[in-house]
């Protein structure tokens, strides 16, 4: 017998054609649905279901960037000068849910300057600063946000 062929519940379709309709949409427990950017699972009482992490290692090389809701890693793997990272709004990310930024340079150091500043985004705030600052070779942090306004890190 042919197996049946099964889609996710996505933006595009007729009832959700915009990713606002998607992130408003409470769907039955374990109704899986894909966003546009990101897949999400419903647990019944959630709009927009809960997003799950996307798996896997986004290198960085001896640039700023912005740090997406679908990361989990950002390795820096060249540092020649100074650089920041920016966090995606906390509220895009599930509560707990880790976000590790690593330098595998090994050139971060305070004392000379080439340091990886992650900052905020918005009004959001690092443990109550709108940054901090890794200055440490090899120097990995995990953040987590509180899933509203706050990243926390360890």
């Amino acid at each position: 017998m042919a197996r049946q062929k099964r889609q996710f519940m996505r933006q595009g379709v007729a009832d959700l054609p915009t990713r606002a309709s998607v992130l408003a949409y409470v769907g039955a427990p374990a109704e899986p649905i894909f966003d546009g950017e990101r897949l999400r699972i419903h647990d019944g009482a959630t709009p927009g279901g809960i997003p799950l992490a996307r798996i896997g290692r986004r290198p960085v090389a001896d640039q700023n960037a912005s740090a997406a809701a679908a990361d989990s890693y950002i390795a820096i793997t060249t540092l020649t000068a100074g650089r920041t990272i920016s966090l995606p709004p906390a509220a895009s990310f599930a509560p707990g849910q880790p976000l590790y930024i690593a330098d595998e340079s090994g050139a971060c150091s305070a004392d000379t300057g080439l340091t990886i500043t992650v900052s905020a985004s918005g009004s959001d705030t690092i443990a109550g600063l709108p940054f901090i600052v890794m200055g440490s070779p090899y120097q990995k942090l995990a953040f987590h946000s509180n899933g509203s306004n706050l990243w926390t890190y360890a």
